[in-house]
Formats: C-alpha cells, sequence, structure tokens
C-alpha cells in the first residue's frame, strides 16, 4: 500500500485537528508572556489579540476532535484517499523547497533566497517562459526590499549577504532629493526587466 492510500480523509482530518490543537496551545502559551488584557488605561495590550486568536483556534479544533470520536462528521468515517499519487507528489516539493528556503534565509538573507527558491518553483510547476520566470524571480525581492526596508524601515533577515546592502542603505539615508531616489527606484525595478527582455530579443 503506497503512502497516498495510508493517508485517508479520516487521519488527515484528526492529524490536522491535533497539529492545530497543539499550535494553538503554543500560541496561547507564548502570547501569554505579554499582556493579554485590554482596558481603558492601558489599551491593548501586545498579546492579546494572538491569545484570544488562538483560543478560538483551539475551541474550533476541539469541537473538531470532538465530532471524530462521537463520528459526527462525514470525515470521520472516510476512508478514501486524501490526496492522489500526483498532488502528493507536488505538496512533498512544496515542502520541501520551503523547508530550504527557511534555512538559506539564515545564510544567504531573504532577498537571494527569494530569487532563487521563486524561480524553481515557477520552473517546476509553471508552463511558464525563462524570461518571465527571471523577471518575476528578480523583481519580487527588489519590491520587498523596498517595501520593508524603505517604506516600513523594517530590516528583514540579509545574512551573508548584507555587505551588499550597505551602498543601498548610504544612498536610502544619504543627502540625495526626493526625485533622485524616485528615478533610483523606477531603473532598479525597470532595469532587471529590461535587461531579461534585450537577453532574450537579441541573443539566440
Amino acid at each position: 500500500m503506497s503512502i497516498t492510500n495510508k493517508i485517508t480523509v479520516k487521519r488527515a482530518e484528526i492529524a490536522v485537528a491535533v497539529i492545530l490543537a497543539l499550535c494553538s496551545i503554543a500560541l496561547m502559551i507564548k502570547s501569554a508572556e505579554n499582556r493579554i488584557t485590554w482596558n481603558a488605561e492601558e489599551n491593548m495590550g501586545a498579546g492579546f489579540l494572538p491569545f484570544y486568536l488562538s483560543l478560538g483556534m483551539l475551541i474550533c479544533t476541539i469541537l473538531t476532535i470532538i465530532k471524530f470520536v462521537l463520528k459526527r462528521s462525514p470525515q470521520s468515517k472516510d476512508d478514501t484517499p486524501f490526496i492522489d499519487a500526483v498532488a502528493f507528489k507536488f505538496i512533498a516539493v512544496t515542502i520541501i523547497s520551503l523547508v530550504v528556503l527557511v534555512l538559506a534565509i539564515g545564510y544567504l538573507g531573504i532577498y537571494f533566497s527569494l530569487i532563487f527558491f521563486l524561480a524553481f518553483y515557477l520552473r517546476y510547476f509553471s508552463e511558464k517562459s525563462v524570461a518571465f520566470i527571471t523577471i518575476f524571480a528578480i523583481t519580487t525581492p527588489i519590491l520587498t526590499f523596498l517595501f520593508f526596508e524603505w517604506m516600513l524601515k523594517i530590516p528583514l533577515p540579509q545574512g551573508i549577504s548584507e555587505p551588499l546592502f550597505y551602498p543601498v542603505y548610504d544612498f536610502m539615508y544619504g543627502g540625495f532629493s526626493f526625485a533622485v531616489k524616485m528615478i533610483f527606484i523606477i531603473l532598479t525595478v525597470v532595469l532587471p526587466t529590461a535587461l531579461v527582455f534585450l537577453t532574450t530579443r537579441f541573443i539566440k
């Protein structure tokens, strides 16, 4: 019996319910490390929303487990395979690639890791052209950088690639005018697309 036949709808339901219940408890414990109260004097505590959202998720999973034990839901009596072999392969590749992405972020940094992840993922799962995949894989991390690092001032992990961003930071926080910075942003976003287009157009 293949692994896809062993993973039935019934087993998948109870497994997901138990995993979500454990995650909910872990999130509640972590949220409780911060203030989870909300009053007029102190406003909402940092852990208020995460704690009570996790509590709501825990209640839902407990109800699912109870219905499973009592055989009250259709899924609790369904022994058909949860996924077929083709879908299982796609799910396995997705999980493995995400794990590699998370590990790579700690070493390469999020931006370069995203380039490799998007290029691989789109190449494996889509029928898009190499030009489209290249443009998308390059411009997405650029836009992510501009959004988080420039607009929100939230630094993301950069790993060993951090020194490469020092000249960019000097430009971002230097004494350049707003117009010059806007031109830089436009060129940064458009240039990869133009280079890929010229490469595919004139180089066979």
